[in-house]
């Protein structure tokens, strides 16, 4: 049955791939943007693309939120971080005013989240479900306030997701396409100890957990993360393989500190994310294996 759906980041790395794809299933689609104009070229005119929650007139049956400006893209000042919250925290609290407001009554939201939320370890223990307690520092402070401020929305809606997202792995964005120039000139290394845990889904994954979701009573927290996270060094490894380069670079955690500054934690720190909704759940993962994936986004890149 087709839906009127609302997507805020809808001409993100995420949003990009999702937005046509449920385009293909006869969906009814919003996007929430500050460049209409540019949306529209970059997804094509079946789309409504509005710059306010007020522009939306029709009754909307899914809401997801996954706005946020890029944690990685700058070093965290004291200026960035308020940005980074405002563009999550203050935009869904921009949407449960509206939604209340407006008289929404939503089927099912799906709210951005982070693995973030259960803070920074350095090595690869202990692992973390969706029931694990929320962590520290400013990565998983952001996020708890993420998640709380889309927590009103479960008044009016008959079922609210956190999407506690991982790397999401794909061509020409994300976290790979910083890393892809110096890792394809051969210029790659491990970072720091390298015991640190990344966890990482593929984009098409990540799509397709989506309409898992959609489909099933899964509600509250949900990790979309594959279900074998790597370390830093495990991951280096398999990205010079995917591109056939040496890795022989490594960043010493000292020099990632004087670089990166607090945000370095995000290189140095990790956390071992499992699935455990999902699997449970019954999800099916394409790309479960690290090297698997990266050898399908070197292929397509």
């Amino acid at each position: 049955m087709s839906k009127r759906i609302l997507i805020t980041g809808g001409t993100g790395f995420i949003g990009s791939k999702l937005v046509p794809h449920w385009l293909s299933y006869g969906h009814r689609i919003t996007v929430l943007t500050r460049d209409p104009a540019r949306g529209a070229r970059r997804l094509g005119n079946e789309i409504n693309f509005v710059k306010d929650f007020s522009e939306v007139t029709d009754k909307i049956d899914w809401v997801v939120n996954l706005a946020g400006e890029g944690i990685a893209d700058k070093r965290w000042s004291e200026s960035r971080k308020a940005e980074l919250r405002a563009s999550r925290v203050t935009l869904t609290e921009s949407l449960v005013r509206w939604a209340k407001s407006s008289g929404q009554q939503f089927e099912l939201v799906l709210s951005g989240s982070a693995v973030g939320y259960y803070g920074s370890v350095s090595g690869s223990t202990p692992s973390f479900n969706e029931s694990s307690a929320p962590g520290t520092g400013f990565s998983a402070s952001l996020c708890i306030d993420w998640e709380q401020a889309a927590d009103a929305l479960q008044e009016i809606s008959e079922r609210v997701v956190w999407l506690r997202t991982g790397i999401v792995l794909g061509q020409h964005g994300g976290m790979l396409k910083r890393m892809w120039l110096p890792f394809s000139l051969g210029l790659g290394g491990v970072i720091g100890s390298g015991d640190q845990v990344i966890s990482w889904i593929h984009r098409d994954d990540y799509i397709r957990a989506l309409d898992f979701i959609t489909e099933h009573s899964l509600s509250g927290a949900v990790n979309m993360t594959a279900p074998y996270p790597a370390t830093n060094r495990e991951f280096t490894r398999a990205l010079g393989n995917a591109l056939h380069r040496p890795t022989l670079f490594p960043m010493p955690a000292f020099a990632a500190g004087m670089v990166f500054g607090e945000m370095s934690e995000l290189l140095l720190q990790g956390q071992k994310v499992l699935p455990t909704a999902l699997t449970t759940g019954g999800f099916s993962f394409q790309y479960p294996n690290l090297s698997q994936a990266l050898e399908v986004v070197a292929a397509e890149w």
